[in-house]
Parts: C-alpha cells; sequence; structure tokens
C-alpha cells in the first residue's frame, strides 16, 4: 500500500509513541484490534484541569497505514474536548491522510481504541 508523504511521515516518525502514562483518573486507555488479526493499538489521552485533552500516547503493531494514523491522530487530539475527540472516525482520519480505502481495515482498531479511551474517562 502506497503512502501518502503526510501518512509517510508519520509513519516514518511517529510522534507521541513514546510511554504510555500512569494509570490515573484524568488519563483514560482503550485497546483496539488484537495481534492475532494483525492490528493492536493501545491509546491514552490525559485531560487537564479544564477539561481539554493535553496529551496522547499510543502503541501500535499493524499496518503502516494504523501506525501513520496513531501518530497523526495523537497530534490532533491536543487541545480538543473529549466531546470533539470522539467525532474523529476511522474515514474522517484516513481521508484526512488521504489514504487508499483499503486502509480502513487497519484504522479501524485505532478508532475503536480512541473511543474506549474517551469512554474509560470520567469527563465529556
Amino acid at each position: 500500500m502506497k503512502l501518502d508523504a503526510l501518512a509517510r511521515d508519520h509513519f516514518e516518525h511517529p510522534r507521541n509513541a513514546a510511554g504510555l502514562f500512569e494509570p490515573a483518573p484524568t488519563v483514560g486507555t482503550g485497546v483496539g484490534g488484537k495481534v492475532q488479526s494483525g492490528t493492536y493499538v493501545v491509546f491514552q489521552i490525559r485531560v487537564a484541569a479544564e477539561g481539554r485533552i493535553d496529551a496522547a500516547r499510543w502503541e501500535c503493531m499493524g499496518a503502516p497505514a494504523a501506525i501513520a494514523a496513531a501518530s497523526w491522530l495523537s497530534e490532533q487530539l491536543e487541545g480538543c474536548s473529549p466531546k470533539r475527540a470522539r467525532e474523529w472516525t476511522a474515514l474522517s482520519v484516513g481521508d484526512a491522510l488521504s489514504l487508499e480505502p483499503e486502509a480502513l481495515s487497519a484504522l479501524l482498531p485505532v478508532e475503536d481504541a480512541l473511543k474506549a479511551a474517551l469512554d474509560a474517562l470520567d469527563v465529556e
């Protein structure tokens, strides 16, 4: 699968993949996919006192498109409200990264992990 410049940059130089946060009330952790299925993602978001996401971290084993998506999405989430973060979908991330339609199945676990991380938070 061919990656356009933005997706390739995030795949080759992933952002915010350095270490997960310690468990805390302000940290939501979510998991998507399965190793056996080819894509496994852990996504974490941390919410600041004012209720906005101030940082995101992730780990991903899978296709280059999934790694690029997790990296790109982690940057987009900073400064967002949890409500706004829920609007991101596999399709919208794929469109933003100009990924081919075949990449959608690799992005679904990223979306699932993000939604699970948001669900794990006590804020909205």
